[in-house]
């Protein structure tokens, strides 16, 4: 859950905080969880929301500075986390849906059907927008 955070707000001490806030609404709603998807998939739904709703709270604040600079190591190294922090930088600049299409199929490894669930649209609506997303972030980093 943390990791979903992370990645769509970019910020540790933010993630940490949605995280903590997703269990906590889990919790309280946990007589709301009917069982019509993995326990796994509601729960990445929340982390997501509460990310989405936090991100709408910052709106308007650049992404810049909002990944943490790369370790040092070895060139090879650099250049991965160079690279890495690019795209981090460049989802933020994709769309909410899209990014967490992208976030929940490319990133975390889940099935377009557990995308599609997570975000609670049909499988084709989670592929076109994790398909979008990719084409968006390439322009954005091309």
């Amino acid at each position: 859950m943390y990791r979903v955070c992370y990645r769509v707000l970019g910020n540790q001490e933010d993630a940490e905080d949605a995280a903590q806030e997703a269990f906590i609404r889990a919790y309280n709603k946990l007589d709301s969880f009917q069982g019509r998807s993995k326990f796994r998939t509601w729960m990445l739904r929340l982390a997501i929301n509460v990310s989405l709703n936090e991100r709408g709270r910052r709106k308007g604040s650049s992404p810049e500075g909002a990944w943490p600079a790369p370790a040092p190591g070895p060139e090879s190294e650099l250049l991965r986390s160079e690279a890495s922090a690019r795209l981090y930088e460049a989802l933020q600049l994709v769309t909410p849906n899209h990014r967490a299409a992208i976030i929940l199929r490319d990133l975390e490894g889940l099935p377009y059907r557990e995308v599609a669930e997570s975000l609670e649209v049909p499988e084709g609506t989670a592929r076109g927008w994790a398909s979008r997303g990719r084409t968006k972030l390439k322009e954005l980093l091309s």
